[in-house]
C-alpha cells in the first residue's frame, strides 16, 4: 500500500475527532460536572486546520476535486519525481521516468506491484502496451521491444518469444495491439505490424517520410499520420489500403476519433484547418479556417468537436453539420487555453500544461464554470474522454487518483 494512506488515515481519524459531536449528558443535577469531563467542542479554527491539511495533501484537494465534480480516490508516492508518461489500463497504470524506470500500480487503491528498468537513461521508450491476458507488458524502443511478466516485471520469454525481440525498422511511436500484433510507425515512415508471439515483423507499409504520431486503432482500421501531411487509413486485418489523404502541410497532433460515433475523424494542421474526413472513404467532409496553426488535437464528443486555437481559445464546432463545407462553429471561448481531456456531467474538463491551468467549461455554451491554476501540477492525464478519472502528477512525486462522483 502507498505509504500516503496510513498519513491519510490519520488525519481522517483526526478530523473524525474533532467534528465529533459532543456526548449527550444526563439532564440531572450531575449534568454540569459530567459535561466539564467531555471532549470540548471543536473550534472553527482546529476544523480549518485539518481541513486545510487535508486540502495540502493532494494536488487537488477535497474540496476543489468536488467542485469539480469529483472524490478523492487513492494517493501514490512516486520514487521517481521526472516521470515522462502515465499510461492508465482497466485494471493497472504505468508510470515511466526520465531514468527509463518503470512502475506497475493498481487503479483500484494504487497499491505499487513492481517496477523495472526498461532502458538506460538516455534510451528512447515509445510506449507500454499491457495485455492482461497473456501476462505480458510490452515495451517499444528503437530497436526493439522487451517482454515483461505483469506479475512481477521481471524478463519474459515463452515457446518462441525472446524476452528483447529486435525491429527491422526502428520504431518512433507507441504502438497498438491488433490480434498478436504491435503496430507501431517507423523512423522511415512505415506502418509496421509486428508479430510479439514469434518476434518478427509480419508487414509493414510506407505511407511517408517520417512518422512521429502513433497510429490509431477504431474498429478494423488503422489511422496512420505521417510528418510529411499524409493520412492513410489500413485495414488491419489485411494490411491493404482503404484509402489515402495528402494534406499541404505537416499534422503535429494526433487525430480526434469518437469511438461511439465512428462515421469520420478530425484532423488538426499546421495550415491553419481543421478537417473532417469520412472513416468510410477518406472524403472531406468539412474543412474549418481557423485563426492560427493548429498544434492541439481536437476532441470529438457526439454532436461537436472541440479545438484550441492557439492565441484565441477553445471553440466549438458541429461534428457534422449539413450543407456546410466550410464547418459551423458554434462558440470559442478566449479564457480556455487547454484542450479537452474528458467530461464531468454536461461540463468539459480542460487542461493546459504550459499554464498549469484546469476549467470546468459548459459544454454547449463555452461559459467557464470554473478555473484552476495548479502551480504544482506537471501532468494530468484521463483513462476515457467520457466521464474518466483523473490522474494528477505533482511536484512533490505524488500520483492522485481523482473518481467522478455518482449522482
Amino acid at each position: 500500500m502507498p505509504t500516503a494512506a496510513k498519513r491519510i488515515g490519520s488525519i481522517l481519524l483526526l478530523a473524525c475527532f474533532l467534528l465529533m459531536p459532543m456526548c449527550l449528558t444526563s439532564c440531572k443535577t450531575t449534568q454540569k460536572s459530567s459535561t466539564a469531563s467531555s471532549p470540548a467542542a471543536p473550534s472553527p479554527r482546529q476544523e480549518d486546520l485539518v481541513l486545510q491539511k487535508l486540502e495540502l495533501e493532494y494536488a487537488i484537494g477535497p474540496r476543489k476535486a468536488r467542485s469539480l465534480g469529483f472524490r478523492i480516490g487513492w494517493q501514490s508516492p512516486q520514487p521517481d519525481r521526472n516521470l515522462t508518461k502515465i499510461i492508465p489500463t482497466d485494471d493497472s497504470i504505468f508510470t515511466l521516468s526520465d531514468e527509463n524506470l518503470l512502475h506497475r500500480i493498481t487503479t483500484d487503491n494504487g497499491t505499487s506491484l513492481w517496477t523495472a528498468t526498461v532502458g538506460s537513461p538516455g534510451d528512447n521508450v515509445h510506449g507500454v502496451n499491457y495485455l492482461p491476458k497473456q501476462k505480458r507488458v510490452y515495451v517499444i524502443r528503437d530497436g526493439s521491444i522487451m517482454s515483461l511478466d505483469s506479475t512481477n516485471g521481471i524478463l519474459a520469454s515463452g515457446k518462441s518469444e525472446s524476452p528483447i525481440q529486435r525491429l527491422q525498422w526502428l520504431a518512433n511511436t507507441a504502438g497498438v495491439v491488433h490480434g498478436d500484433h504491435i503496430i507501431y510507425g517507423s523512423i522511415a515512415g512505415e506502418l509496421v505490424w509486428h508479430t510479439f508471439d514469434i518476434g518478427f515483423a509480419f508487414k509493414a507499409y510506407k505511407i511517408g517520410e517520417n512518422i512521429s504520431l502513433a497510429p490509431e486503432l477504431i474498429n478494423n482500421t488503422i489511422i496512420g499520420i505521417a510528418a510529411s501531411g499524409e493520412i492513410v487509413a489500413i485495414n488491419a486485418e489485411t494490411v491493404s489500403m482503404q484509402w489515402h489523404q495528402k494534406l499541404l502541410d505537416t499534422v503535429v497532433a494526433k487525430p480526434g476519433l469518437d469511438t461511439q460515433n465512428a462515421s469520420a475523424i478530425y484532423v488538426a494542421c499546421v495550415d491553419q484547418y481543421l478537417r473532417a474526413f469520412s472513416l468510410t472513404n477518406g472524403s472531406v467532409l468539412w474543412r474549418a479556417l481557423t485563426e492560427s496553426p493548429l498544434t492541439s488535437s481536437p476532441t470529438p464528443l457526439g454532436s461537436n468537436v472541440y479545438q484550441q486555437v492557439p492565441g484565441h481559445g477553445l471553440a466549438c464546432y458541429e461534428s457534422l453539420p449539413v450543407n456546410r463545407f466550410d464547418g459551423l462553429r458554434k462558440w470559442i471561448t478566449a479564457e480556455v487555453t487547454g484542450s479537452v481531456i474528458t467530461t464531468r456531467g454536461n461540463n468539459l474538463i480542460t487542461w493546459d500544461p504550459e499554464t498549469r491551468q484546469m476549467c470546468l467549461v459548459s459544454a454547449s455554451t463555452g461559459t467557464v464554470e470554473k478555473t484552476l491554476v495548479l502551480d504544482t501540477v506537471t501532468m494530468i492525464i484521463t483513462d476515457k474522454v467520457r466521464e474518466g478519472r483523473l490522474y494528477t502528477f505533482d511536484e512533490r512525486g505524488r500520483l492522485d487518483c481523482l473518481i467522478p462522483l455518482t449522482n
